[in-house]
């Protein structure tokens, strides 16, 4: 077992605080990873973890040798990215954690132009946003919907969700379209309570010609399931006030928008995240090409999101900044 390969054990099992969870990772078993680490520990002659039955913990010898492990592992990476790039080919595994709306609609309906473009090029998809993961699961790229919270990530923004009141053509049949935003607090509306909310969910925000008027409704279901609340809105369950994602189910009638001389505030940001550095190595720049590209693609006609590049200046000069 080489040197490099002990200290991604390291690693690994410092981010995930088991001997277990790095051996998932590195598809390994548990045993392996603990031999590793016990012969780097007798190779550099220090205790690098304190063990006990509940809790792995980093000694302050192994603190330091943590640090200077990342660094070389980032290193032996990007210069194998570059070697590989200076023959004239992008390859390897570009490790992406993104929601199931982003994958859904955004990447996997354009995935076929990257690996066209980079046929040794492979994706590997996590269902997460949690910015920890970018070091616990060994993350290159990942997709944040929301505000990024100070890290030392460089966040990209994409765009913003344009969230709207929507109805199925059933419902409206039977109970009628509101004629204003105070006329939803006499109809059956179906609250997405998601990570990212901001302040009470039950209250939808309408403007028009300056005036801005909220109005709170009445929840007939409240989900974090934001799929089933959609499938929900189309079998005629009641109003949904969200940016749906999905340009066709506005398209193919299956919703459709109510109180349409309003506007409603943007909504979440969205946003791509990456180490610092990591946009120079060609496996991860390639990637972060293609997301520019295929959202720049995406709902062309801003029916359900608003394009960084289209929005106001003040917007979109959050485009690319490291949030530290």
């Amino acid at each position: 077992m080489n040197r490099s390969h002990r200290l991604e054990m390291l690693v690994r099992a410092a981010d995930t605080g088991s001997f277990a969870a790095a051996a998932r990772i590195m598809d390994l078993t548990p045993s392996a990873v603990s031999r590793g680490i016990a012969d780097l520990e007798r190779e550099l002659k220090v205790p690098l973890f304190n063990r006990t039955t509940r809790q792995l913990k980093l000694t302050q010898e192994g603190m330091e040798v943590y640090r200077r492990a990342v660094d070389i592992l980032a290193h032996i990476a990007e210069l194998s990215e570059s070697l590989a790039h200076t023959r004239g080919r992008v390859g390897g595994v570009v490790r992406v954690g993104v929601q199931a709306p982003l994958g859904r609609y955004v990447l996997m309906p354009r995935l076929a132009s990257l690996h066209d473009r980079h046929p040794d090029l492979i994706v590997e998809t996590r269902l997460t946003q949690d910015p920890r993961d970018m070091q616990s699961e060994n993350l290159d790229v990942m997709f944040y919907v929301g505000e990024p919270a100070s890290s030392r990530l460089v966040a990209r923004r994409l765009g913003q969700g344009k969230p709207a009141a929507y109805a199925s053509p059933d419902y409206v049949r039977r109970f009628g379209a509101p004629a204003s935003p105070a006329d939803l607090a006499h109809h059956r509306c179906l609250l997405f309570r998601s990570p990212w909310s901001v302040g009470p969910i039950d209250h939808w925000t309408f403007e028009r010609g300056g005036h801005r008027e909220m109005v709170q409704v009445q929840p007939a279901l409240v989900t974090p399931d934001r799929e089933g609340l959609i499938v929900a809105a189309c079998a005629g369950a009641g109003i949904i006030y969200m940016a749906c994602f999905d340009p066709a189910l506005l398209s193919s009638g299956r919703l459709v928008r109510l109180l349409p001389g309003w506007s409603c505030p943007p909504s979440f940001g969205i946003h791509v995240l990456h180490r610092r550095g990591g946009g120079s190595v060609p496996r991860v720049a390639a990637f972060l090409r293609f997301v520019r590209e295929a959202f720049a693609d995406f709902d062309p006609q801003e029916l359900t999101v608003l394009h960084a590049d289209k929005t106001a200046r003040s917007v979109a000069s959050h485009g690319a900044k490291a949030i530290a």
